[in-house]
């Protein structure tokens, strides 16, 4: 029996449909927890999907877009109410939206005396 049992337990994972998310998606599922991988692309999810079922995992995709607060609070809703429960939230999706070309963007500088 492992220390990390989360056997029973529901967990969805922005940005888990590839890199990092995805890992982590992959490490809660080992550990017992039905995943819900949540993201843009559908493709891709398919093929984490395809992995993470041919080890046995409980694992399903919900797409998102988290720059939009309704398709955020409808992911959340919707996974509670397919399981009954949502215990782990891991937002891991990220989003880099320019405004401007790279060139034209400020970066502010620290004064020497700053706190690292």
């Amino acid at each position: 029996m492992s220390s990390f049992d989360l056997s029973g337990r529901v967990a969805v994972v922005t940005g888990g449909n590839g890199g990092i998310g995805l890992g982590m998606a992959k490490g809660l599922s080992a550990a017992g927890a039905t995943v819900v991988l949540a993201g843009r692309n559908a493709e891709k999810a398919a093929t984490a999907l395809s992995e993470m079922k041919a080890t046995r995992n409980k694992a399903e995709f919900s797409a998102v877009d988290v720059t939009s607060e309704a398709s955020c609070r409808a992911l959340i809703d919707g996974a509670a109410e397919r399981h009954g429960r949502l215990d782990i939230l891991v937002n891991n999706a990220g989003t880099n939206i320019r405004k401007a070309p790279e060139a034209e963007i400020q970066t502010e500088t620290l004064p020497e005396n700053a706190p690292a």
